[in-house]
């Protein structure tokens, strides 16, 4: 028992200094100092701040955890799968419940990137933000999402180490690729089904 402890702790130290590398280097290519990366709970259905850097206690604590259907710039990372820029948080509708709260944590702009496996697993999303209103470079948007994808990747390696006391984490890292790559399908096919409408609709307009 002993001996599983000590491994667990020093798993978690090892996945701790790696989402605190992965947090630094996404601050230095996107030259700014605030940033988060959360990781994703399946299990409660939300994001949780694993890793920090610039922020007080307020924001901290206001967004310790994060619905997906929050609203938040890492909230839609999740619902939709992909990178999202908020230029001006406000000038965002959608980020209106938020806006106090960001003001006083110094930022005015913010990307989120999820964390995705080569798997297809969702584990987590990593934000940095800027503080005036910013439109990262394509450029530094591949960065980021190269960080992610490496970061996920490691993630979904240490994680299984670091749950050796139980035996369904791996189980459940699998049934996470699995429902992962149902939600892309999902997503694939209302894709498809939009293009298809969009064509009829052009062909009724001429």
């Amino acid at each position: 028992m002993q001996q599983d402890l000590t491994r667990g702790l020093q798993t978690s130290s090892v996945l701790q200094s790696l989402l605190d590398s992965a947090l630094h280097r996404a601050l230095e290519l996107t030259g700014t100092t605030l940033g988060n990366l959360q990781l994703m709970d399946w299990r409660g259905n939300s994001l949780s701040i694993a890793a920090q850097r610039g922020f007080n206690d307020k924001f901290l604590s206001f967004f310790r955890r994060v619905s997906p259907t929050s609203g938040s710039a890492c909230a839609r990372a999740i619902l939709q799968g992909r990178a999202i820029i908020i230029k001006d948080v406000l000038a965002d509708d959608e980020f209106t419940p938020y806006r106090t709260i960001a003001l006083e944590a110094g930022f005015r702009s913010v990307q989120s990137t999820p964390l995705i496996s080569s798997g297809g697993a969702f584990v987590g999303v990593l934000s940095t933000h800027f503080s005036k209103p910013h439109q990262p470079t394509a450029v530094d948007m591949r960065a980021i999402a190269a960080i992610a994808g490496v970061t996920a990747n490691a993630i979904i390696r240490r994680r299984p180490m670091g749950m050796g006391a139980d035996p369904s984490a791996k189980d459940f890292e699998e049934r996470h690729e699995q429902a992962s790559e149902q939600i892309k399908r999902a997503r694939q096919a209302v894709e498809r089904s939009n293009e298809l409408l969009r064509r009829i609709g052009q062909k009724f307009c001429h």
